[in-house]
């Protein structure tokens, strides 16, 4: 993933979020977004807007900026919806505390229905295999749609 400075969209809140490209392992160029990094409790977020379009980009700033606004109340139903899909049996009170601690947040993808996902890291190692990291979908009214496992 790289990006480019020159094709910005400012936000006062958040900063600036520039245009990015994945390249392809067979060279090829996809430009699908716009993100920035912002500083979370301590730690490096990146939030993509998944547009190529300025104009489809701000109409989702609203959105990033309620999920920047409410990081940890997210994080926190994101978690409880990862550990109740994986558990065989309603999860202990504890079971949830240490899965807050160590599944933290590593991206916020924002898409122009205003869905969110929010991609989760295992930061010692204990609940996901080394590749992967679970994600979660968000409506636009904050309600969990899916739990997914990423690679």
């Amino acid at each position: 993933m790289t990006t480019d400075s020159g094709f910005g969209i400012t936000d006062e809140a958040l900063g600036t979020l520039v245009r990015g490209h994945y390249i392809l392992s067979d060279g090829e160029r996809l430009d699908d977004y716009y993100s920035l990094t912002c500083n979370l409790d301590g730690r490096a977020v990146g939030f993509i807007a998944h547009s190529l379009e300025p104009d489809a980009v701000r109409g989702m700033l609203p959105r990033l900026r309620h999920v920047f606004d409410q990081h940890e109340a997210l994080h926190r139903l994101a978690v409880e919806a990862i550990v109740n899909e994986f558990s065989e049996e309603a999860p202990s009170r504890g079971e949830v505390i240490d899965a807050l601690r160590d599944l933290v947040l590593e991206s916020v993808e924002v898409f122009p229905d205003n869905h969110v996902v929010l991609g989760l890291t295992d930061s010692c190692g204990l609940h996901f295999m080394d590749g992967y990291w679970p994600a979660v979908r968000f409506n636009g009214d904050d309600g969990v749609v899916e739990v997914t496992v990423e690679s």
